[in-house]
């Protein structure tokens, strides 16, 4: 019973604490984010397999709760979500062909493996969990008291909280058991891949010697640079040749479109930014008047700040409020007054000052009677009873708790909006003092708390602080949207857009490679209609004004340029890429000659030619080459061979051609060993094996991503 009560008094009790609180997530209503009415049903396809919307979002509602329980966080941001949708997706298509791969070969990850593994209790999914000692080392018995405990649990016994907060712990548990089990199979693959990796003494001398030897550089380069994009006319046969070259990394594995767009901004008029400093002239005037609901008031007034019935300390609130606190007095009122920070009107009341503490070291017990007399009896006897020196924990472990001491920082609540109860508990542990003990009640709980330490008394301030960001008013909004639709009803076509919006003021961007799992268009909120229509039109197609942003302060259009399919680009596709390097190829041509058969002495009195000396040259790392500013990552392999003051012939860079010999060889200090090295070797071999067998697999999966289409 000990250690299940140490899960238990992580719960109830904590949930009166801001910051520390659970909610029932898991599986719940709460989240849903599939679209009605599409009738889509499926999210993407996995080796000849359709992934159901369904199973997705099931997948990725307790993924998304997980992580809320782990962070101790109650909501997740937009860019939250969507990290979350592709690591669900991730995981996902890894464990499919995974899955697949161990059917054919007959690999099994057996439940006593898994349990195995939780008993050592050194796996890194069990490193955050809430059944770690205090020393934060995994405790199977505590885990074990749990489950047995949450089996056995009646949600008819315990309040709807506590019961919330089991049910989100063990579903915690629940998934952190499936992905030991999932990455034991991936463990296994891998393990089977690195036993058919052989190494040899030979390779492993030659690994060793890249790595440890080393050389000083003497380098004469011409950079690319040093002759006009105009002067290497690269023919259609040089295109092509450089198209052969490269064809392996220019396949799509999904399609991928260039597209063009407008992202017009809506900003406030002068007429908005005074119409809207007139309302907090208002807001002001009934600031100073006597106000029974400051919550209520600063929730009417649109403020972005609410009102905590918590003070807070100085480091907590607003910058703008904090930096004009010394020019109010107690009952004044600041403002209005416009910060630029965030562009703003702003006005604030103090309506006291206290005394806090930064952090705070306190227990808690809970007073639980057959009725409210005996309740009372119960509660006077034990603060009676620890007047008197009696121990907080022992009285506690009598009643079935385990009174933990724990420390509340102030920056864990004061950031928050705390309120009710939540304000009472917090505001109560402020007004102790260090050993004190006093009663709490609250609304729903009796409770005794002991004050053991604070750190750093400071004062805390209770401001109604009224923020109101400067918004841009309807007719400003209309006149925005009626200037972009009267551009767009004479530019229909991405050639017209082209063509004619910087004339009229519109900033037309370009993004090439769009993909469908970007979540938006470049970033701008709110805006996965327009990528759906962007991967729903045909080429050369405009389409109509979305209003976008977090506070639709966007108009965006989109216009599709080019469709790039799955497979292999074209030549004419891929043209506009490979023309670089067709380029860089052309004038390596024509810059080579200027160097071959020249001794150093002779290529350094050519004009144009850089000479560097560079230090520490390897085999196996990029020479920086600080003439050009930029890496070259051949210099070490083209010198390593060579005799010293040998010189290299004219070799192909990524910024010049060049000639190198070695001056200075030497080496790290390090001992061969055959043994430890081979082990090495194999080591990093099986790291780019697995990668590219990963990718391997992922390429023969086909798989297809249509999540935009509903998620």
């Amino acid at each position: 019973m000990a250690t299940l009560q140490k899960i238990r008094s992580k719960g109830p009790l904590l949930l009166i604490v801001i910051g520390l609180a659970m909610l029932a997530f898991i599986l719940g209503d709460a989240w849903k984010i599939i679209r009605p009415n599409q009738g889509i049903q499926y999210v993407g396809t996995i080796s000849g397999e359709d992934i159901s919307a369904m199973d997705f979002q099931r997948e990725l509602e307790i993924y998304t709760d997980v992580v809320k329980f782990a962070n101790q966080i109650q909501d997740v941001t937009e860019e939250m979500q969507n990290s979350l949708k592709d690591e669900v997706w991730a995981t996902m298509v890894r464990n499919r062909i995974l899955d697949k791969e161990a059917n054919c070969i007959g690999l099994v990850v057996t439940d006593a493996e898994v349990r195995e593994v939780i008993e050592r209790g050194t796996d890194p999914m069990l490193a955050r969990t809430p059944f770690n000692d205090a020393e934060g080392k995994f405790d199977t018995d505590l885990l074990k008291n749990f489950i047995a405990f949450y089996a056995e649990l009646d949600p008819e016994m315990v309040s709807a909280e506590e019961y919330a907060y089991y049910q989100s712990m063990y579903n915690y548990w629940l998934f952190i058991e499936k992905n030991i089990k999932s990455n034991l199979q991936y463990d296994k693959y891998s393990a089977l891949v690195n036993a058919a990796i052989v190494s040899n003494p030979i390779a492993a001398k030659n690994a060793f010697e890249n790595r440890i030897m080393r050389t000083d550089v003497l380098m004469a380069s011409l950079p690319y640079s040093s002759i006009s994009d105009a002067d290497a006319k690269v023919s259609a046969a040089d295109l092509k040749s450089v198209y052969n070259e490269n064809k392996p990394a220019l396949y799509n594995y999904s399609e991928n479109r260039d597209i063009v767009y407008i992202d017009y901004e809506i900003t406030p008029s002068q007429a908005d930014r005074a119409a809207q400093l007139e309302e907090m002239n208002e807001l002001v005037d009934q600031l100073e008047s006597d106000i029974d609901d400051y919550a209520s008031f600063v929730r009417r007034s649109g403020s972005d700040e609410p009102y905590s019935e918590v003070a807070r300390s100085a480091k907590n609130l607003p910058e703008d409020v904090a930096i004009r606190l010394d020019s109010v007095k107690v009952g004044g009122v600041f403002g209005p007054y416009y910060s630029d920070y965030d562009d703003s009107y702003n006005a604030f009341k103090l309506l006291g000052t206290v005394s806090g503490y930064d952090s705070i070291q306190f227990s808690v017990m809970q007073v639980i009677g057959d009725d409210e007399a005996a309740q009372a009896t119960r509660r006077d006897s034990i603060i009676n009873a620890l007047k008197k020196g009696a121990d907080f924990a022992e009285i506690a472990s009598k009643y079935g708790q385990t009174a933990i001491e724990q420390w509340l920082s102030a920056d864990s609540y004061e950031p928050a909006v705390v309120n009710g109860d939540n304000a009472a508990y917090i505001n109560k542990l402020n007004s102790m003092k260090k050993g004190e003990v006093s009663a709490l009640e609250l609304s729903n709980a009796s409770l005794i708390i002991k004050v053991f330490d604070v750190k750093t008394p400071v004062t805390k301030y209770n401001t109604v602080v009224v923020k109101r960001p400067i918004e841009f008013s309807e007719e400003t909004s209309n006149d925005a949207y009626n200037k972009l639709s009267a551009f767009l009803s004479l530019n229909t076509t991405v050639d017209d857009l082209r063509a004619n919006a910087e004339d009229s003021d519109f900033r037309l961007l370009y993004y090439p490679g769009f993909q469908n799992y970007s979540h938006n268009v470049s970033g701008v909120a709110k805006s996965v209609e327009a990528l759906r229509w962007a991967f729903e039109a045909e080429e050369g197609e405009v389409s109509r004004i979305y209003e976008v942003g977090n506070a639709n302060d966007h108009l965006l259009v989109v216009g599709v340029e080019k469709i790039h399919p799955r497979g292999y680009r074209s030549l004419e596709d891929a043209t506009p890429t490979l023309s670089l390097r067709a380029i860089k190829s052309k004038k390596y041509e024509l810059l080579k000659g200027q160097l071959a058969g020249k001794s150093l002495a002779e290529v350094q009195a050519i004009a144009g030619v850089n000479i560097d000396t560079i230090k520490f040259v390897n085999f196996n790392n990029d020479a920086f080459v600080s003439s050009l500013y930029a890496n070259e990552a051949i210099v070490g392999p083209s010198v390593f061979n060579l005799e010293q003051n040998e010189l290299t012939l004219p070799m192909k860079g990524e910024n010049c051609v060049f000639v190198a010999e070695k001056i200075s060889p030497d080496s790290y200090s390090a001992e061969f060993d055959d043994k430890s090295e081979e082990l090495r070797t194999r080591s990093m071999s099986s790291s780019r094996i697995m990668s590219a067998l990963i990718e391997e697999l992922y390429y023969q999966a086909k798989v297809i991503d249509n999540r935009y289409k509903i998620f």
